[in-house]
């Protein structure tokens, strides 16, 4: 009997202290079960007790030099593990409360406030981070990771290190970084898509520095290894997909700060980037290739990856259509589009298209000619019967598409009357503009392009399509009483020409159905369907039908929606600037010409209009190449064109070249070079 009592004593102290940690570690809003496994831990000192950071604010706040033993204690036991570390940074909440993310306000105030110790401090944090990471590869050597509970706080210790203040610091705060990413990496993909789901809290002053650590040590990493793709590289490129993707989430930072610098410069060989996609071990023995990481680069080199593809397969179809010309002698290397100006081009180029893919000679190389017209085309024709055809089909007369008047921007026009195969036709010739590297103008919204990379649309999607019905829908959402608006389950939309209105049930029975509030969430969702893709369902297929006959391979799929956009429509950035910095000077003329001098100066004055008009009027397009204005293809170039004289001054679009008369005034060139600008449709040999 008298042994028993010690053996009773020593449960009922294992019981009151772990039904106190476990009390403690449930206010912090861990999980019964994680709190409950902590709970022994702490029990049997396998690990230490959630750390006072208030407590330990207060005594670096105070402390002198010679008083820091202290603050050094508390640190040590804060970095003392992963779960200590994670639990000390959930501040207490309801019982009931769900298990939430860590504070990190208070992280970030906390490890500021101990900045005075950074020495101190960045030990403790590398020493952590070499114990998460030796632990975690010996439970993967012995093939047991560590229980689902270690895992998550073990994801929120992650968290706290990476939110540490010296993150973007290459000289300090690398090597922690370093391990992190190489701990991170070496997770299952379950427990890397929980650390999406955390950094997609982060904030954007949370977020940048992160980002700008680990492209730093991306650099660092490159040039150390004389530019050579190593196992640091792919660790860490593999770490950033993660914080991009947790990005896309939360959009706390622009997409564009993910492009990287060294891969997008013109040092790097994209082309080689591009076979090891294609072709894994043909040049190396690693399969790795950033076009397995779109996110790192920018539109200009997704542009030359496309090039590169189209480029090839281009190739392919010439040298099938020259071989095939030994046997049959009739078939042309070229898909040669011969048409006749409005009221006939939409007409003429639709049967050649039809009867192009019908023979599949659609990816041979683009030659355009207008019947009755002397133009050779070198490009210049191309660019001007991309413009004329674009803006037939999508003159609202037509019927196809209908102009918002208050975004600007096109969308489909929702009928019963079958217009496939124009739909189908326009969407093959924007495939066809990117397949032969033309630029077209017109202005969809940013859903279009979504919708071709397989977005499925949303209310939010409705801002840049219907901008009014968006807000009412809205405030439809937010309000209550719903039932007193008379709303039901049908929609009014134009009907086809001279018709007037129609009334359409979004659902069966729709006249009958009231919207409440507790169904109205489903009257949005049914009318956003309806909008974006029922009423024009047969003409987007029609479209995307047409655009991925030409584009459909994967280097496509490496472009954001917006970049697409870029892809299809241009740049917005005129910058005369570069395009004069890049100018080349011809039959006499130089930077330092007194009329070029008066030239730029004119430009560089002109509103934007007119800027984009003088762009027309020597490139044959007012759009800026995706690589901006400095990459014109040929180079912009001006060659004199005569002394002083009442002659225009003129261009061959094909070749970006202008050719202007040596004129002895300002006023001159100013009148002679706008008058010009203003006249500039129309092709034709000078």
């Amino acid at each position: 009997m008298s042994g028993g009592a010690p053996v009773q004593d020593a449960d009922q102290s294992l019981r009151s202290d772990v039904a106190r940690h476990f009390a403690d570690l449930t206010v912090r809003g861990l999980s019964p079960n994680a709190a409950a496994a902590l709970a022994l831990k702490l029990h049997y000192g396998k690990v230490k007790s959630p750390v006072d950071v208030s407590q330990l604010q207060g005594l670096a706040a105070g402390a002198h030099l010679s008083s820091l033993d202290p603050v050094s204690a508390l640190l040590h036991d804060l970095f003392s593990s992963a779960e200590t570390l994670a639990v000390s940074f959930m501040p207490t909440c309801a019982a009931a409360e769900t298990p939430r993310f860590i504070d990190r306000a208070l992280v970030e105030q906390t490890l500021s406030s101990l900045s005075g110790m950074q020495a101190d401090m960045l030990k403790e944090m590398h020493s952590l981070s070499d114990r998460m990471l030796a632990s975690w590869q010996s439970s993967s050597s012995n093939g047991q990771l560590p229980d689902e509970h270690f895992q998550a706080l073990l994801l929120r210790a992650v968290s706290i290190l990476l939110l540490n203040p010296w993150v973007d610091d290459d000289q300090v705060g690398r090597r922690l970084l370093v391990n992190l990413m190489d701990l991170v990496g070496r997770w299952l993909a379950p427990l890397r898509q929980k650390l999406v789901t955390e950094l997609a809290q982060w904030s954007t002053q949370q977020m940048q520095p992160l980002i700008i650590a680990v492209e730093q040590h991306l650099t660092i990493t490159y040039f150390e290894h004389d530019n050579r793709i190593d196992a640091a590289t792919y660790q860490a490129v593999k770490f950033l997909s993660i914080v991009a993707e947790a990005n896309d989430q939360s959009k706390a930072v622009s997409y564009t700060k993910f492009y990287l610098d060294i891969i997008n410069s013109e040092d790097f060989d994209v082309k080689r980037d591009y076979v090891s996609w294609k072709r894994p071990g043909l040049l190396s023995d690693s399969s790795f290739s950033f076009c397995h990481y779109p996110f790192v680069y920018d539109p200009a080199s997704k542009s030359d990856i496309l090039a590169y593809e189209n480029t090839g397969e281009m190739r392919e179809q010439f040298h099938d259509a020259i071989f095939e010309s030994f046997f049959t002698g009739g078939s042309c290397p070229y898909l040669v589009l011969r048409t006749r100006r409005s009221p006939y081009l939409v007409h003429d180029t639709l049967l050649q298209i039809q009867n192009a893919s019908a023979n599949n000679t659609l990816k041979r190389p683009l030659k355009v000619q207008f019947i009755g017209e002397q133009g050779v085309d070198e490009g210049g024709v191309q660019k001007e019967f991309f413009q004329l055809l674009m803006r037939d089909m999508f003159d609202t007369d037509y019927g196809m598409f209908k102009l918002d008047e208050e975004t600007r921007m096109y969308w489909f026009r929702a009928s019963k009357i079958d217009m496939t195969m124009e739909f189908e036709l326009v969407g093959t010739m924007i495939g066809l503009a990117i397949y032969n590297s033309h630029l077209l103008e017109f202005s969809f919204p940013m859903l279009t392009y979504r919708k071709l990379m397989g977005h499925k649309p949303t209310l939010q999607d409705l801002q840049g399509v219907h901008p009014t019905i968006h807000a009412s829908l809205q405030k439809l959402l937010t309000q209550d009483n719903a039932s007193q608006l008379g709303l039901v389950f049908q929609v009014e939309q134009e009907a086809d020409f001279g018709e007037g209105l129609e009334t359409l049930d979004l659902e069966a029975d729709g006249a009958n159905k009231a919207v409440t509030d507790d169904n109205k969430q489903h009257y949005v969702d049914l009318y956003v369907r309806h909008l974006l893709e029922t009423s024009i369902k047969r003409q987007f297929d029609a479209f995307q039908r047409g655009f991925k006959r030409l584009c459909g391979g994967p280097a496509l799929k490496l472009f954001r929606a917006e970049e697409l956009e870029k892809l299809i429509c241009g740049s917005q950035s005129l910058d005369f600037l570069a395009l004069e910095k890049h100018t080349r000077y011809d039959d006499g003329y130089s930077a330092q010409s007194q009329v070029v001098k008066w030239f730029w100066e004119v430009v560089h004055g002109l509103p934007q209009e007119q800027q984009k008009q003088l762009l027309f009027f020597v490139t044959g397009s007012d759009r800026v190449p995706i690589k901006g204005l400095a990459s014109l293809t040929p180079p912009f170039t001006i060659s004199r064109a005569g002394p002083h004289s009442d002659r225009l001054p003129t261009a061959h679009t094909c070749f970006n070249h202008l050719l202007l008369p040596d004129y002895q005034d300002l006023e001159s060139m100013r009148g002679r070079l706008l008058l010009s600008i203003q006249n500039s449709e129309g092709f034709g040999l000078m």
